[in-house]
């Protein structure tokens, strides 16, 4: 069953609605065009950290594709997918050793750029197959998402081997869907494609995994593979309570609490997208840090020797009165009448 939730969730780069608006462009369509009646918010055009969610982008490529009235929009999306839109996966794919590498770093990654699917990766004494497979049935636009995603790899591997897509003998592409009408205007630019296969699928042969692609760069690859390995992380906890994650950002530092938009950097996302998240979990940044800074007055008040004014500054007021206030709502006295409380106790 899809799950809603995940649906709304927002996973998916930036970067490749900017692709398809590109694509439009040149046909005409602007931005204003083909966001109108979308619920997401043009600002995102300007954020490359920013994501949308599997139903926005959904919605969009619905959009794109009813305005275009192109039904091979997805051979064009593919064939334009440059490995630079997937951001740090993409060049940790670009810079790793061997095509091999590149390939297992893809089926590991996969996730992280396309939501609704996953990537199998086998290999005998003469192909690699990687396997195009739907974490669940996907009930609308699935031809242009398989064909998209499926050209992209094809497209990805050219541009790892320094290689015209055309001149890779042996490259082959498995759909598993009917040959469409449109194929016959595409075929000239399109590897070998079989259609009416039993699963979505791009074939390589063998001899070329070990060929090093022609921007390797071991170290480079390393720095992204950690990035990626981060983003992961936070990927596999995404259901979880964002409200948490931020908690244990908020640990007060020399010179205070980390900012908005440094918590949001840490967990690999746009401050914008970390608001809405909060939200969601009924919450807000400004919320957890009033938690952050009532946890520390308490142990700075008990533990430390600093006056009221220090505990304040240090805690980020500028007005000690406004820290004072906040103080007593939080406990029901301020914080003198704490400190000679707890000093009474330990006296006594």
């Amino acid at each position: 069953m899809k799950d809603p939730y995940r649906a709304r969730q927002p996973s998916i780069s930036i970067a490749y609605l900017q692709l398809l608006l590109e694509i439009l462009a040149e046909r005409g369509i602007g931005a204003e065009v083909l966001l109108e009646g979308v619920p997401i918010n043009a600002m995102l055009l300007n954020d490359s950290q920013a994501r949308m969610s599997p139903a926005q982008w959904t919605l969009l490529v619905m959009r794109a594709q009813a305005l275009s009235q192109d039904p091979a929009l997805g051979y064009e999306y593919g064939l334009r997918m440059r490995p630079t839109v997937h951001g740090v996966l993409g060049y940790a794919a670009m810079s790793a050793a061997t095509l091999r590498q590149a390939q297992e770093i893809s089926v590991r990654y996969a996730r992280l750029r396309q939501a609704g699917f996953t990537f199998e990766l086998q290999e005998d004494n003469h192909y690699s197959y990687l396997t195009l497979r739907e974490r669940q049935p996907i009930p609308v636009m699935r031809q242009f998402f398989v064909e998209n995603i499926l050209l992209g790899v094809a497209r990805a591997t050219a541009v790892l081997l320094g290689r015209d897509l055309l001149d890779i003998p042996g490259l082959e592409i498995g759909f598993d869907c009917a040959e469409p009408d449109y194929y016959g205007q595409w075929r000239d630019r399109l590897p070998t494609t079989r259609f009416q296969q039993p699963v979505n699928q791009v074939l390589l042969p063998a001899h070329y995994l070990s060929q090093r692609p022609v921007m390797a760069d071991p170290l480079a690859s390393r720095g992204a593979i950690e990035l990626c390995e981060r983003e992961l992380a936070l990927a596999a906890d995404q259901e979880a309570d964002i409200s948490q994650r931020v908690r244990a950002e908020l640990v007060l530092q020399g010179d205070g609490y980390p900012t908005l938009e440094q918590v949001a950097a840490k967990l690999c996302m746009s401050s914008r997208t970390l608001k809405r998240k909060l939200q969601r979990h009924g919450t807000s940044f400004l919320l957890i840090l009033e938690e952050a800074r009532r946890r520390d007055a308490q142990q700075l008040l008990e533990h430390s020797g600093l006056s009221i004014q220090g505990v304040a500054a240090r805690l980020g007021y500028q007005n000690p009165a406004n820290f004072s206030r906040a103080f007593s709502k939080w406990t029901g006295e301020s914080p003198t009448s704490f400190r000679h409380r707890l000093r009474y106790v330990i006296e006594k």
